[in-house]
């Protein structure tokens, strides 16, 4: 099946290379679980380890490939805690600041993947990008999506939603994913709540707003209503404090600060410290 697709991607593979996507020794991804200790409760993340997996190296190639051909705004996006620091400070301050953040829910394994295939032709349609190439690049992510089987105790499962925590393009499809939500249902919420600032590092979201203006327990069901596959839950600032990105955020009366936050495990032991800047202002 791999090597069909790949044969069928003329516009996308070079000829004499497409040997090398291919996998000789392919395996069954094997599942194994890493613990949260950071986390109350610490709870399994499940890993798949997508390496000798029949797809893996087209994967890889899927990667670039959407790098290249499907443009992101970034518009949310934050890189770092500098750079979120430096965002937060360019909002004006009111006394009536609230901090609040919002994490997806194990969104990997939730990502619809079903509508990443209109997405996809949204997005190569508006950029005018030829219909050869958008029918390989579906044609491909279909193979990578559909493939999402892995073994635990000398058993094969096959994962039917989702995203594979593991494969090379989970990190980019639910990029894709929730920028297109970002530009489209997340927009119409930030504006509809008078959200002040929205910030987002991978699944971990930052909002700021006016508390005499938004309502952050409606903002939360109205993400949640976004879509049935994705969950999102809630943390709200306590004693005027959030940490967020590694770094904890400080609501004063006249300012918003920042400082280190240490993270504590829940073995009884902190983190490394980490160095960030703080007190921008």
């Amino acid at each position: 099946m791999v090597f069909s697709i790949i044969s069928q991607a003329a516009s996308l593979t070079d000829t004499e290379k497409k040997g090398r996507l291919i996998n000789l020794n392919p395996e069954t991804p094997p599942m194994k679980g890493l613990i949260k200790i950071h986390k109350e409760g610490t709870p399994i993340r499940p890993v798949v380890k997508f390496r000798n997996a029949p797809s893996y190296k087209l994967a890889r190639m899927l990667t670039d490939i959407l790098k290249t051909h499907i443009p992101m705004p970034n518009v949310y996006n934050v890189q770092n805690s500098t750079q979120l620091m430096n965002d937060i400070s360019q909002i004006p301050f009111v006394p009536e600041l609230k901090l609040a953040s919002l994490d997806i829910s194990n969104m990997y394994t939730n990502i619809p993947t079903k509508d990443l295939i209109s997405i996809f032709n949204n997005i190569c349609k508006n950029h005018n990008i030829k219909d050869t190439v958008t029918r390989e690049i579906i044609s491909i992510t279909n193979l990578i999506i559909t493939q999402n089987h892995f073994s635990f105790q000398d058993k094969t499962y096959v994962q039917n939603n989702g995203l594979a925590m593991g494969a090379p393009t989970s990190s980019i499809l639910s990029e894709i994913y929730l920028q297109f939500l970002e530009n489209t249902k997340i927009f119409d919420i930030l504006k509809e709540e008078k959200i002040i600032g929205y910030f987002r590092y991978v699944d971990d979201i930052l909002i700021i707003y006016n508390e005499n203006i938004t309502d952050v327990n409606q903002v939360l069901k109205a993400f949640n209503d976004i879509t049935p596959s994705l969950t999102f839950t809630l943390e709200q600032q306590e004693e005027n404090k959030l940490n967020f990105l590694e770094i904890l955020i400080i609501k004063t009366k006249d300012k918003i600060s920042f400082d280190i936050y240490r993270k504590k495990n829940h073995l009884g032991h902190h983190h490394p410290k980490r160095l960030v800047s703080s007190n921008r202002t």
